[in-house]
């Protein structure tokens, strides 16, 4: 779903660091006709968002998503992204928390590789547009917020094709 350039647009709060993944975010839900309000530090969950990214490998984002369970009102669109991780009690963990954030919030969790881990930076950055892209259509199929759910979405390297 896209707004025409000059409507009243979509605010997204990406909880994040500021790093090209951000950046790319960014500029894809820019194109998606969303604007977005970037938060960079542990400020904890913001009851203005009604549709936000959370990046759980970031201090903003982690502190966020810990708050918004306990968080019922608004009711939010929330995109959790998260890296893959070999730790089962960690990958519970979060997988737990999306279930708590659920109970109130339409919630999806996608997870994807660790970024410019044994990689290139040319591969870095094919996989950061990829994400984002996946990212944004997340957000931008759920402007309208639906009612509380949580689901794992898959991220895969065609997203961009959308």
């Amino acid at each position: 779903m896209t707004f025409d350039r000059g409507s009243a647009a979509t605010t997204v709060t990406l909880f994040g660091g500021s790093d090209p993944l951000d950046h790319a975010l960014s500029a894809h839900l820019d194109r998606r006709g969303c604007k977005t309000h970037s938060v960079t530090v542990a400020t904890g969950w913001l009851q203005s968002a009604t549709h936000a990214i959370l990046r759980l490998d970031t201090v903003a984002g982690a502190e966020a998503f810990k708050q918004l369970a306990a968080t019922p009102e608004p009711r939010s669109h929330v995109v959790a992204v998260c890296p893959e991780t070999d730790d089962a009690a960690e990958s519970d963990r979060v997988r737990d928390l999306c279930r708590a954030c659920g109970v109130h919030h339409d919630v999806a969790l996608i997870w994807h590789p660790p970024l410019g881990v044994n990689s290139s930076a040319a591969a870095t950055a094919s996989t950061t547009t990829a994400l984002a892209s996946t990212v944004a259509n997340e957000m931008a199929d759920h402007l309208s917020v639906g009612a509380p759910a949580f689901v794992t979405r898959p991220f895969t390297f065609d997203s961009d094709a959308h």
